[in-house]
């Protein structure tokens, strides 16, 4: 599959491909983390005319040959002749070479308060820590962080990196730990609801995040997950979807 940017007035020397993992059926977007990311800084860059961009899904059981010529991995960012595949150097490349608007931010406060959230999410769902107190404890510090500024995201009132790269975790966490663990994030983290409603209502989110069913089978996917349900193997509809499920709503 193959979607178009939404912006129509850069050259083409400012076309840039995202080649990103496809899900269950070949075709749609599938559920990497990085893949999204990079989705939505290049929506973010599109919107305001600095480039136009295909973001293509890619198989990786059956990887077409003119894609195993670029890489082995996903995601992949093509510009030209420039091919990239580490996730560092592709943040760098899109800084430097598309600077317009900038993503960076300068918040350290921000940016520690997010980096454990994810592996102790990882030690939970695949039972490695047993009970949710240490990612309740990482989810608590999100949102003591945003009660306590005054803006939309976590470094502003636009998306930055920072939020390119946590909002979709949060996603795989809210989704993820509801169907393995059935675990919710606390209602009353007020702070953190209003953070992903106004993701949810961002385009640029929304447009870039793969379903319910797609998160699952991701983590489904992997030896280390415990299995499912039958129960939730039917809600999920894990053996065969039908219309996909985005977990948008938000308890406020």
């Amino acid at each position: 599959m193959s979607v178009n940017g939404d912006s129509q007035s850069s050259m083409p020397t400012n076309h840039v491909e995202l080649y990103i993992r496809a899900g269950k059926d070949g075709e749609c977007l599938g559920a990497c983390i990085n893949c999204q990311r990079f989705y939505m800084i290049l929506d973010r860059k599109g919107k305001a005319g600095e480039l136009t961009f295909d973001v293509i899904t890619i198989n990786m059981a059956r990887p077409p040959a003119e894609f195993k010529k670029l890489a082995n991995r996903l995601p992949v960012l093509k510009h030209g002749d420039e091919i990239l595949s580490d996730n560092d150097e592709i943040v760098q490349y899109l800084d430097e070479n598309f600077p317009y608007p900038s993503l960076r931010y300068d918040n350290m406060l921000a940016h520690s308060v997010c980096l454990d959230i994810f592996s102790k999410f990882s030690f939970y769902i695949k039972q490695v820590s047993h009970g949710p107190e240490n990612l309740l404890k990482e989810l608590q510090a999100i949102n003591d962080y945003l009660e306590g500024v005054d803006c939309l995201y976590l470094c502003g009132n636009e998306l930055k990196h920072l939020d390119c790269l946590m909002l979709p975790k949060l996603q795989h966490i809210r989704v993820a730990a509801k169907a393995f663990k059935d675990f919710d994030i606390p209602a009353d983290m007020v702070g953190l609801w209003k953070y992903l409603k106004n993701a949810y209502a961002n385009d640029t989110f929304r447009k870039s995040c793969p379903s319910d069913q797609e998160i699952v089978h991701f983590w489904e996917s992997k030896p280390e997950t415990p299995k499912l349900s039958e129960e939730k193997k039917k809600e999920y509809g894990t053996d065969g979807y039908a219309e996909p499920k985005f977990s948008f709503d938000v308890p406020l």
